[in-house]
Formats: C-alpha cells, structure tokens, sequence
C-alpha cells in the first residue's frame, strides 16, 4: 500500500498539533485494515515532502507511534506496523477525542443532509452498527 497516494489532509488551524494529526491518520488507516501488520510506513523525508510539514513533525509522529506500538522501527530500514496493531484502539488525549468527535459529527450529519438523510435516520442506522 503506497500511504502517498492516499491523501491525508493536515489541517493548520485546528488546534490539533500537526504530528497528532499524522498519528490519527496512520492509526485510522490501521483500524480502517488500509494498512496491516509489516507494512511499510513512507519515509520521514517522503511523508515531509507530501505533507508539507517539517521533517522534525514527521519523525515526532513516528517517534510517537513506535512509543504506542503502532510500528516497529527497524534501523536503516524504516519503520513498520507492529504485530497486533490493529487489535489495540488508539488513546487519544480527553480534548483530543472530544474535538475529533465534534468534528466528525458535523462532517458526518452535513454528508447525510447533503444526501436527504434524516438525523433520525443516521442514529438509527449507527445503533444498528454498534449495539449497545
């Protein structure tokens, strides 16, 4: 899987430090199955260059996720994602995850309103998904 084809927005201004936002994107795209265990993450230099983000920001990020068990760094090699990764549900810091689920909830009723689906409609569907 080539993580640069992918595009992963980086959002500036949203009070969110850009490394957290690289780590919930390389999180996401383990919970999502995009990446799996011994994938290959892009290169520090690679991952600057797309992101346009100082190449410090990105290894803060990678530095972090190996600190999670996210990946595995392997010297001169890059890094990779651990073994179990996609078991272990990422933690996210109480502002963090209320801001985030803001935000994906506003992004997510717009969609279905765009689209004629009812707020009713949308909770319904999402219990159907995850049963409490």
């Amino acid at each position: 899987m080539d993580l640069l084809k992918d595009t992963w927005p980086i959002e500036f201004h949203s009070g969110i430090p850009v490394y957290r936002q690289i780590i919930h994107h390389v999180q996401a795209a383990v919970a999502a199955g995009r990446l799996g265990e011994g994938d290959q993450l892009p290169t520090i230099r690679a991952l600057h260059e797309k992101l346009q983000v100082n190449p410090n920001t990105v290894a803060k990020a990678y530095r972090e996720l190996q600190h999670l068990g996210v990946v595995a760094a392997e010297h001169g090699s890059g890094c990779y994602i651990a073994p179990g990764a996609a078991k272990r549900p990422p933690e996210l810091p109480a502002r963090e995850k209320k801001a985030k689920l803001a935000e994906l909830c506003a992004r997510f009723a717009a969609e279905a309103r765009s689209h004629g689906i009812s707020f009713d409609e949308l909770v319904e569907q999402l219990k159907r998904l995850n049963p409490a």
